[in-house]
């Protein structure tokens, strides 16, 4: 299934020379694919393209996520595999100026089996190890990356779906499915219902946020002045799960967040008749929700498989409409596709450019700057 698009400011990311084109605002993710081969290839790929965004997954399952090999990561932290060469050198890449991180710490996610989720995990201790975690990782980026111009937003995975048995529509939507959810909820999670997992939720971004604030402090004690490392909670329902009852990320949990961004995966709002329209007019219910209009479309995309041609065609309608209404980046979902189904790549099972590959290469090597982007 499809994982996320990202939009950040680019007038708050950016230098006063900072050519603000469109492919200094849309970005790619990169996460699987049939054809992938590593962290730094598809990174490459993206700049080839013309990009200057890119998303990318840091886990335990850093092997399997991007064929490099088995098992799971020993020993893993965010630092850890951050030092891993692949992966250094895909953050290293020179033109790749944003970089969104999905990451998943080793503190919550040892032996590949996340806790995140588990409200009995956060004691102070774990709690404690969670800060130091971050602090640590956002060190060393400031550290590793301080004469740059290199910007990270550190940010997960769809926090309604990851708390609604890996499908919140679904789960509201399927009474079938909801059931099966909360049948064996306790055995998948831990807890006893999603409102003790959006509680662990909170706790895990509130230390998460604690972390990189304390990295941020390390560093200017350093010496290293500047904004490097941002935060950015993810959510992925704007209507469902609330106007049926339900908790959700957006109302339950950002609203005690302190967050740079919030990321929003869009398949909601995206997946209508009209989905520039319908994703303009949610944007200002999440800005109304959170108080902020500091929004990042985390995810969206159209698989060529369902919409053949209209699905460049509504791409358009979505990043016109995004940036138009004022967020930051757009990050398209995926670099590869997945399989011959779960197909949003820009490349295709044999590395081969689709006729979405060739629309971004088209708008990344656009030198004209975008209407509604500014640098500061």
């Amino acid at each position: 299934m499809k994982r996320s698009i990202v939009l950040i400011f680019a007038a708050v990311l950016a230098p006063a020379s900072y050519a603000v084109t469109l492919a200094n605002a849309v970005g790619v993710y990169h996460w699987g694919g049939q054809y992938t081969t590593s962290m730094s290839e598809g990174v490459q790929r993206i700049e080839n393209l013309g990009g200057h965004v890119a998303r990318v997954v840091l886990s335990p399952r850093y092997y399997s996520e991007y064929n490099t090999g088995q098992g799971c990561y020993l020993n893993y932290s965010l630092s850890a595999l951050a030092h891993e060469p692949d992966v250094k050198s895909a953050l290293d890449n020179p033109s790749i100026t944003v970089f969104m991180l999905t990451a998943f710490d080793g503190t919550t996610f040892a032996n590949c089996q996340p806790v995140y989720l588990n409200l009995s995990f956060y004691t102070a201790a774990n709690t404690a190890a969670l800060v130091q975690e971050y602090s640590d990782f956002t060190l060393y980026l400031y550290e590793t990356y301080q004469h740059t111009i290199k910007r990270f937003i550190v940010a997960d995975w769809e926090g309604d779906n990851a708390v609604y048995c890996q499908a919140a529509s679904e789960y509201v939507n399927n009474p079938q499915f909801q059931t099966y959810c909360n049948s064996n909820y306790a055995a998948i999670y831990g807890n006893q219902s999603p409102a003790e997992s959006m509680q662990a939720l909170l706790l895990w971004h509130q230390a998460r946020q604690q972390g990189i604030a304390a990295g941020r402090q390390r560093a200017a004690a350093e010496g290293i002045g500047g904004m490097r490392v941002y935060y950015a909670p993810e959510f992925c329902i704007t209507h469902e799960l609330h106007d049926a009852g339900f908790q959700s990320v957006l109302y339950d949990v950002l609203p005690a967040v302190i967050f740079d961004y919030v990321s929003y995966s869009a398949y909601e709002s995206i997946n209508s008749a009209n989905p520039g329209d319908t994703l303009t007019a949610d944007l200002g219910v999440i800005q109304d929700v959170i108080g902020s209009n500091a929004i990042i479309i985390g995810e969206s995309g159209f698989a060529q498989s369902i919409w053949g041609a209209d699905a460049a065609t509504r791409t358009d309608a979505v990043i016109n409409a995004a940036l138009s209404w004022g967020v930051a980046y757009v990050i398209q979902w995926n670099l590869y596709d997945q399989d011959a189904q779960d197909s949003y790549g820009l490349f295709d099972l044999n590395g081969n450019a689709t006729p979405l590959g060739a629309y971004f290469q088209n708008k990344f090597n656009d030198a004209a700057k975008y209407p509604g982007l500014r640098a500061e």
